[in-house]
């Protein structure tokens, strides 16, 4: 059994490419391997459920339980089955704080474009999807490619209230802590998020033609039987169930600010592009 078929087991898509074709970006995180790399194994982990479709007031990376969880133990098992295929190898698995470019890593490994807003986008899962990698000394099963780059028809650019300018982001402002502003804190009552922004992703050709098809949603059960669509003060008081949420690496205080923002204004937070939320949907324009 190869690398790629163990990964898949787990509901994984990846393809390995050789280590010295990679863009390394924190190269100390590797100095506790152990064997020397020769290749780097990336992974797509689908998240997106049929919750996701549903009006909701988080991203949908954050409907359910936090990714990270999912990568420590579905990482350690896979890491166990691969020792166990390849004896006497070394593996080292790394995800979201990685010692690489990781989307970067996941063109090359050809499962995906970069699209414009930085995300990888792919055919069956659009941009829904977290990366991961395992490192190793087992050979590579392809060779690299040349990051591929999406069309740019600029839907995305048009539909992001901050035009992709790089000059604010609202998923930040939703993250960042202290006080909101009186301009922040209208963006956020009007695009009617607690937490987060998919507004790039949901204007994507690639979100539309992967919904019709059918292959945006995930089958993984870590994914599809933990959905929070509307955190609450009542929910964010279960401190274990925050603990295992996505929105839990900031302070409770961040997205309790968010959720009282809308209660103050006598409005629901519902990030939704089907429910009315704001001018989600991208104006005709192009760029």
């Amino acid at each position: 059994m190869t690398l790629t078929e163990i990964m898949k087991k787990h509901g994984i898509q990846a393809a390995g490419i050789p280590f010295g074709s990679c863009r390394l970006t924190r190269g100390y995180k590797l100095r506790s391997v152990g064997f020397e790399p020769r290749s780097v194994y990336f992974g797509l982990i689908p998240y997106y459920t049929r919750e996701c479709d549903l009006p909701r007031s988080v991203s949908a990376y954050a409907v359910s339980k936090d990714y990270h969880l999912f990568i420590e133990e579905t990482g350690a098992l896979i890491e166990k089955e691969a020792k166990e295929a390849f004896p006497g190898a070394g593996f080292a698995v790394f995800g979201d704080s990685s010692p690489f470019d990781e989307r970067d890593g996941a063109a090359r490994a050809g499962l995906g474009v970069i699209g414009r807003n930085g995300m990888l986008i792919t055919e069956k899962y659009s941009s829904y999807v977290f990366i991961f990698e395992i490192v190793s000394d087992v050979p590579p099963d392809r060779e690299p490619v040349e990051p591929g780059r999406c069309p740019g028809c600029g839907r995305c650019a048009a539909a992001c209230p901050f035009g992709m300018t790089g000059e604010n982001c609202l998923s930040a402002i939703t993250q960042k802590k202290g006080g909101l502003d009186e301009k922040e804190k209208e963006t956020v009552l009007r695009y009617g998020s607690v937490w987060g922004c998919d507004i790039c992703q949901e204007v994507c050709p690639y979100t539309a033609a992967a919904k019709k098809a059918g292959t945006i949603y995930t089958d993984i059960p870590f994914f599809t039987g933990t959905a929070l669509r509307f955190p609450d003060e009542k929910t964010l008081a279960d401190s274990d169930d925050f603990a295992q949420r996505a929105y839990s690496w900031r302070p409770k205080d961040v997205i309790l600010r968010n959720i009282r923002l809308f209660e103050e204004h006598g409005t629901s937070p519902r990030a939704n592009p089907d429910e009315g939320s704001g001018g989600r949907e991208a104006p005709e324009t192009n760029t």
